[in-house]
């Protein structure tokens, strides 16, 4: 073995970890910041928000679209609609704002109080429940609210399907 070789590779290898330092350091921060599972959760709970106000919007869409004579709109024509629905006042940006901010705050308290009751309880060392059981009731509360809008929007595929989240919350 090639001792002299094996230093020179080695001192190599640190002086590449080392030039850049600071960039690096700042990239894995960042990375570690969004990557955590704490900011995936607030990620797909931002998500199923921007969903349920999507599919309100497709509902708001439809009903403009049925009160101007068109009987029985499609999907595709009530997404279409949402600009005609928002300009004739049928969808309000400043009311779907604050419902989608209203929302992510609401949850974010919810589930902060949750883990700090589950910080608690391991603390205690008894099981916890309280983060898995909040999060489980809005993913379920979301998922119920835009099967109801596109419902609303007559979505033929969905009209049971708000039937069974609803026995399956309980």
């Amino acid at each position: 073995m090639n001792t002299t070789m094996l230093a020179k590779s080695f001192l190599g290898a640190v002086k590449t970890l080392i030039t850049g330092w600071n960039y690096k350091t700042i990239a894995a921060a960042v990375l570690a910041l969004l990557l955590h599972k704490h900011a995936i959760l607030f990620y797909a709970f931002a998500v199923l928000v921007f969903v349920d106000c999507f599919t309100r919007w497709i509902a708001l869409a439809h009903d403009y679209l049925i009160a101007n004579g068109n009987a029985a709109p499609t999907l595709v024509q009530s997404i279409i609609g949402i600009k005609s629905a928002r300009s004739a006042g049928y969808i309000k940006s400043d009311i779907m704002k604050h419902r989608f901010l209203g929302k992510i705050i609401v949850y974010l308290f919810c589930v902060i109080t949750a883990a700090s009751g589950d910080l608690i309880m391991t603390e205690l060392q008894q099981p916890t429940w309280a983060v898995i059981t909040i999060i489980s009731y809005l993913t379920v509360t979301e998922l119920l609210s835009v099967t109801e809008n596109l419902n609303a929007a007559g979505v033929e595929a969905t009209q049971g399907l708000a039937d069974i989240i609803k026995r399956r919350k309980v």
